[in-house]
């Protein structure tokens, strides 16, 4: 489980406006702040986010392409015009050594790029797995494919992962979780609002086009997607709520394989065939494997071949012909409201990026991430550690026993910046400039393999689970680390020659958030050594959910879109590291020559700068269907609270702004959340 970073009075109004006009142009060149991107007109006080981004938003026109546009985004464009620059290169050369890192990049990236070799064969690559499917007779056959299937880049039915064990974070074990459902999450089967039933008749209309573009006649193709939708409408019963999937107590079940077997007859001889050498296993969700089973028994043989069938396309219909690479997309702009696709290119070099992650990512930080890029961030990092350990020591609802194991926790946390100090070898890989699905099932069988390897062996906590130009973070509890690549670390996160006040309100606040993810309601329930143990006293836990309780009644009171309002309970880990991250990152502010000072920079003193700067990397436009989307499944709250909210719990930002009780941003002190 790794978390991931994936928001006046009018006297003083008016001399904010009057200095921005005075200064403008010199604004606009030298300073990091996009001070054109502000909306004056709205008094800070009123709506943070909309005074510092109100003017870009309004004036900004999502690309019909994306289904959001902002600082993420951006970055991202940027980030892939980077690495198409690098595989365009690579594509050219000939002569490449077989298995080198150029060979395998470019021919991969070409391989993607062969359109028309790709619409002259069809759906032929993926025709010998659905042949495969028809020769299913009976349940021992269906969970032989099903076994198959996993070593080639599919996960029918289920998850199956292999990482450390909760509870014995030092050895790898073969992890099994909930999963196989088409829809974005279990909630999207039995929400009758009118979005969420579009959404499900579109779902099942793409899998009746699948089934008419590999030869059914209409009637039965309507006839099988029927079957599958009603098959995952069972399996969705049994599954948890992505709320529920968020307890890693209630989600840890090691169980004997002996013990599994008896409720799900023939697992046994499944693992054997997965290639699993463990007589033990994790199980996160045993009543859904044990409903899972009794489904595969009543089942027809003919609903789990058209099941199958459908999911072996979805996985493979980007890299299809274009009839499927285009129905995907009919379906998926429901979830998104994109009205176009991406450039082909941007498409496929994502899709090397996620592939050889880590050869595509040694040539770029050689491009793009020098040496002391990564020690100016080490140098920041610390310091904000520094502080994270100064209030922990400072904490008034904490005891000394519970404080005196959070600091050992946070002393322990290693952090990991730019890139791996050692890269993955994909030298076995065989990549063909001609056959992209075949390179597919290489890469996906090259990773199959490698997690098989490390069942029942030390975890590698140098391993990273992000590419290099990835724009993300993450904290990894079982590991007790903080993961920062190099793709996050430039602007509007870090800029070289920016101030303090702007780097610490970007990056720095980046940096807390994944620092407070290791003591927020789920990584707080993990050690120094990130094991599953409880290490707080009861009253401590006790104050720890009172508190927790108020950021899931602030946040649940926040619309995302239309009537729909935010999930405090699925956003209340990602809520207490933006508030914890924007506290943290702004005491180890305080402590730079510039936060301990209170020069102004272009008429904002160094703490309206700050929370500028925080609530400027959060400067993104969503389209409705997406953020419906997000809000129903994403741990994250929509920019707009992820700025706003954190901001209302800030005393620093009422007196940077002078917030007073009758300003919509004001919050009284009791409700005012404050934890880390």
């Amino acid at each position: 489980m790794k978390i991931a970073f994936i928001l006046f009075p009018g006297v003083f109004l008016m001399l904010f406006s009057c200095q921005q006009s005075a200064d403008s142009d010199k604004m606009a060149k030298n300073d990091p702040i996009d001070f054109s991107a502000m909306d004056t007109s709205v008094r800070p006080q009123n709506n943070f986010f909309l005074y510092a981004n109100g003017t870009w938003l309004k004036n900004t026109k999502i690309p019909a392409s994306q289904f959001s546009w902002g600082s993420f985004s951006t970055l991202q464009d940027s980030s892939i015009v980077r690495l198409h620059k690098i595989l365009d290169s690579l594509s050219k050369l000939s002569g490449a050594a077989p298995g080198s890192v150029s060979q395998q990049t470019g021919d991969l990236y070409l391989s993607a790029m062969d359109s028309d070799g790709i619409e002259k064969k069809g759906y032929d690559p993926v025709k010998p797995e659905l042949d495969a499917i028809e020769r299913i007779k009976n349940y021992k056959d269906l969970m032989n494919l099903v076994a198959a299937a996993y070593a080639v880049n599919h996960a029918p039915f289920f998850s199956f992962t292999v990482g450390a064990d909760d509870r014995n974070s030092t050895i790898n074990i073969a992890h099994f979780d909930q999963g196989g459902l088409g829809l974005p999450s279990r909630d999207y089967y039995f929400k009758n609002d009118s979005a969420t039933e579009k959404i499900r008749n579109g779902y099942v209309s793409y899998i009746s086009r699948i089934f008419t573009l590999i030869g059914n006649q209409p009637a039965e193709a309507v006839k099988k997607a029927n079957s599958v939708m009603q098959l995952e409408t069972v399996l969705a019963k049994v599954s948890k709520t992505p709320v529920a999937l968020r307890d890693p107590i209630a989600n840890y079940h090691k169980e004997s394989v002996n013990s599994i077997n008896k409720t799900f007859h023939g697992f046994k001889d499944f693992l054997e065939k997965l290639g699993v050498p463990s007589d033990s296993i994790l199980v996160g969700q045993p009543e859904f494997f044990q409903g899972l089973y009794s489904i595969l028994q009543k089942t027809p043989i003919q609903t789990l071949r058209s099941y199958l069938c459908f999911h072996i396309m979805n996985d493979d219909a980007d890299y299809l012909s274009h009839d499927f690479v285009n129905a995907k997309f009919n379906y998926n702009r429901l979830l998104t409201g994109q009205s176009q696709m991406k450039e082909r290119w941007k498409r496929m070099t994502s899709m090397v990026d996620s592939q050889l992650g880590d050869a595509l990512g040694q040539l770029y930080v050689q491009k793009y991430f020098p040496p002391e890029s990564k020690q100016k961030i080490n140098e920041l990092v610390d310091n904000i550690l520094s502080t994270y350990a100064e209030r922990l020591q400072k904490l008034s609802w904490m005891s000394d026993s519970t404080r005196q194991k959070a600091v050992q926790k946070l002393h322990a946390i290693v952090k990991k910046v730019g890139y791996p100090d050692k890269w993955k070898d994909y030298s076995s890989i065989h990549i063909t400039r001609d056959n992209i699905i075949a390179n597919l099932k290489g890469t996906a069988n090259y990773s199959y393999k490698r997690d098989i390897n490390k069942i029942g062996k030390p975890v590698d906590r140098s391993e990273w689970d992000m590419t290099p130009p990835t724009i993300n973070a993450y904290y990894e509890p079982t590991q007790n680390n903080i993961n920062f690549p190099a793709g996050i670390l430039q602007p509007p996160f870090y800029f070289v020659s920016g101030d303090d006040a702007v780097n610490y309100g970007g990056i720095g606040m980046a940096i807390g958030h994944e620092i407070t993810h290791g003591f927020d309601d789920q990584g707080r329930q993990y050690d120094a050594d990130g094991n599953l143990k409880e290490w707080w006293t009861p009253e401590d836990a006790k104050r720890f959910k009172q508190r927790a309780q108020k950021i899931i009644d602030q946040y649940s009171g926040y619309i995302a879109v239309d009537t729909l309002h935010l999930n405090g309970e699925l956003t209340e880990g990602e809520n207490i590291a933006d508030n914890g991250g924007t506290a943290i990152a702004y005491a180890a502010f305080k402590k730079t020559a510039q936060g301990s000072g209170d020069e102004k920079i272009n008429g904002f003193t160094p703490d309206q700068r700050f929370f500028l700067s925080l609530a400027q990397i959060w400067r993104i436009k969503v389209r409705p269907e997406r953020e419906r989307t997000l809000a129903l499944t994403n741990p994250h709250s929509s920019p707009k609270w992820r700025v706003n909210g954190p901001a209302s719990n800030t005393p620093a930002f009422y007196d940077a702004f002078h917030v007073e009780p009758s300003d919509s941003m004001y919050r009284p002190d009791s409700l005012r959340v404050k934890i880390w």
